[in-house]
């Protein structure tokens, strides 16, 4: 799970032609980068007559552009221009602009798992205990809305990559999306000493898996790095989810793809 491959595609702007058995004219869908890690994609859409619907037009080609990587949802926009009454030579449309992000901004600290390829270290039960606890304090806080607590976890070299402000706008827009948190569960919990292309110390990852109000497909990892006085800070983040309207919106095939990809248990 936590071996993350970098995929280099070129700036490009790309048009692919969603098919069908419509009767309405075929969609389009206008690829344009947006940032080192992130996609905007402009839906040009006779079929789908709302956002969620819209969106779930979109995730082939969303998984498409971020495999291997892990794909988000950011802001969208979108405009519907509808035929005037009595005329049924011009369907409706729906022009949604929808950004994605793939992963996490290639600033933040390289994850220890993703680098590491020596035999996972083990640890004592004292550490264990002060990662656990560090765990359920993040996850706390960013559940009840105590951001600036949860951000106060993150090491120097994290905090440099994210500002305050700019984490915290993300991390409302997923609990407002997300809804009431219903179940965090530490999956597993794997140790690294000194691996490669970071700076030297004891790092640990932990996988976990979430269920909140509105999204049942949600995972991810937390990497941890050991603190001169015992203590460990948060390197990196990555989750990974699938709210209920686009699931519904998804066909068998494209849901099974796309929870294949988010490796949630």
């Amino acid at each position: 799970m936590f071996v993350i491959l970098a995929v280099a595609i070129m700036p490009q702007t790309v048009l692919a032609v969603v098919g069908g058995n419509h009767s309405a004219r075929p969609s389009a869908i206008d690829v344009q980068r947006n940032g080192d890690n992130g996609y905007r994609l402009i839906l040009k859409s006779y079929r789908s007559s709302t956002v969620p619907a819209a969106q779930a037009e979109l995730m082939p080609k969303v998984s498409e552009l971020c495999a291997p990587r892990m794909a988000s949802l950011g802001r969208y926009s979108f405009d519907m221009t509808e035929p005037v009454a009595g005329d049924t030579g011009k369907p409706t449309l729906l022009v949604l602009r929808q950004d994605i992000e793939c992963g996490v901004a290639q600033s933040a600290e390289p994850s220890p798992p993703a680098q590491a390829r020596a035999a996972p270290e083990t640890a004592t039960q004292e550490q264990v205990g002060r990662v656990e606890q560090q765990t359920r304090r993040y996850f706390e806080a960013k559940d009840q809305g105590r951001f600036s607590a949860a951000y106060e976890l993150m090491a120097a070299s994290l905090k440099q990559s994210i500002s305050f402000e700019t984490w915290k706008g993300k991390a409302g827009a997923f609990n407002a999306k997300a809804g009431a948190v219903k179940q965090r569960t530490i999956s597993k919990i794997t140790w690294y000493r000194n691996p490669p292309q970071v700076e030297p110390g004891l790092y640990v990852a932990v996988d976990f898996t979430s269920r909140f109000a509105e999204i049942d497909i949600h995972c991810g990892f937390l990497a941890w790095r050991e603190q001169p006085d015992g203590k460990f800070a948060l390197v990196r983040e990555e989750e990974n989810f699938l709210d209920k309207e686009i699931q519904k919106k998804l066909k068998p095939a494209e849901f099974e793809k796309v929870r294949q990809q988010f490796n949630c248990k």
